[in-house]
């Protein structure tokens, strides 16, 4: 118990599944056909890439803190100029148990990252495209949660983050804070299955809110969720509800708020996963500021397959359809959309148990029919495509 506590630190080998730490370092090349994520002009040819990660956990008696980090590099930034692409990306928790029914948790992410991204919105779902150039996301959590029995549990969680952009033409227009709080009462209906009632506020206040202030937005939403394991390689979670959505310049939207994700175990280290979201979010950053909100549909699927305790494959598909609402300009009626596919597929194959190849393959495509606007077609959205394909080593401690 004495080792287990206060030894988080202590060196041990490569393959014991209880060491409270690791690195890995990833270093290879990359071949992409479009850099800057556009339709025409486009930049292509090889990169070189290094990526380090580091994860750490620190138990002790009544308290577990962790971390994890990873800085990865792209070189060259521009294949005329040079210059060096970073990204960061940082999680740090702790939770804390005061009594055996009541616990406390805190957790805060930082991304420091390149456009376009995949950025998740509320319960992990939808996922969002973003693109603007370069950005900086911090999200900060806390937590309560309090065993009324062995069944009931209440909870209580208050999240901040904010958005902030490296252009200053894109960080004028979309730089913006969000402010959300959620109280759950969930009760576990048998061992298996577990079923709560909830409500999540969100407000968002932006540096430029637009024209009568129409980026500004309160919203509320409700919603049922309902966890089942069927067993112990198949289980389901549920979200349904809806949202009300609230601009300061007067304008409402609604939309229905749902979430469902099922997994399967089917062999070691192999999972098959589907995920569906229906969700009402704050205007995308590839539209100008004539919308005060958006509504995401989410289908994404992941696959991991271990073909041998050496090779493994990686399997991603993702599907967004946005649709945005809410003009920001009275007597304005247009509703643009735009839809983004990400694919992408790994192999993973172990030498030893600290030295292993990696190649990865992955495409991005988003189109965008132009909208008419004021009796002219206008292209809102910038469509593009692109290819990445990258090979290289890791190694693991």
């Amino acid at each position: 118990m004495t080792h287990a506590a206060y030894a988080g630190w202590e060196f041990s080998a490569p393959a014991d599944p209880y060491r409270y730490w690791n690195t890995s370092v990833t270093v290879g090349g990359q071949y992409d056909d479009n850099f800057n994520s556009t339709e025409k002009n486009r930049e292509s040819g090889v990169r070189f890439s290094s990526d380090i990660r580091f994860r750490a956990t620190v138990p002790l008696e009544r308290f577990l803190a962790g971390v994890q980090y990873d800085y990865g590099v792209l070189y060259p930034r521009d294949t005329r100029l040079g210059g060096v692409e970073e990204t960061h990306n940082v999680t740090v928790s702790a939770n804390c148990t005061i009594t055996p029914e009541l616990t406390l948790g805190l957790s805060e992410t930082y991304i420091n990252s390149l456009q376009p991204e995949l950025v998740e919105g509320p319960a992990n779902a939808p996922i969002n495209i973003v693109q603007a150039g370069t950005y900086v996301y911090n999200n900060l959590v806390a937590n309560v949660n309090y065993a009324l029995s062995r069944r009931w549990i209440l909870s209580v969680a208050g999240a901040w983050d904010t958005w902030r952009y490296q252009v200053s033409s894109v960080a004028s227009n979309n730089d913006h804070d969000d402010y959300s709080t959620i109280v759950s009462a969930l009760y576990a209906l048998d061992p298996r299955t577990s079923v709560g009632l909830n409500y999540r506020y969100v407000q968002t206040i932006f540096v430029n809110p637009g024209p009568f202030n129409g980026l500004n937005t309160d919203s509320d939403t409700g919603y049922l969720s309902i966890v089942r394991q069927f067993n112990p390689e198949l289980s389901l979670t549920l979200n349904g509800g809806y949202t009300i959505q609230n601009s300061e310049n007067g304008t409402t939207s609604t939309s229905p708020s749902a979430y469902g994700d099922l997994t399967y175990n089917y062999g070691t280290n192999s999972t098959l996963s589907l995920t569906v979201g229906e969700a009402l979010s704050s205007a995308s950053l590839g539209v100008s500021q004539q919308f005060s909100s958006q509504e995401n549909t989410t289908f994404a699927l992941h696959a991991e397959h271990r073909f041998t305790p050496r090779l493994r494959a990686l399997a991603d598909l993702t599907y967004v359809y946005s649709s945005f609402t809410s003009p920001l300009v009275p007597g304005v009626s247009v509703s643009p959309t735009e839809e983004a596919l990400t694919s992408h597929i790994g192999l993973r194959y172990a030498f030893r148990e600290w030295l292993s190849a990696v190649l990865d393959y992955t495409y991005t495509q988003l189109t965008a029919p132009k909208t008419s606007l004021f009796g002219r077609s206008v292209q809102l959205i910038e469509p593009y495509n692109r290819n990445q394909v990258s090979l290289g080593m890791t190694l693991t401690y």
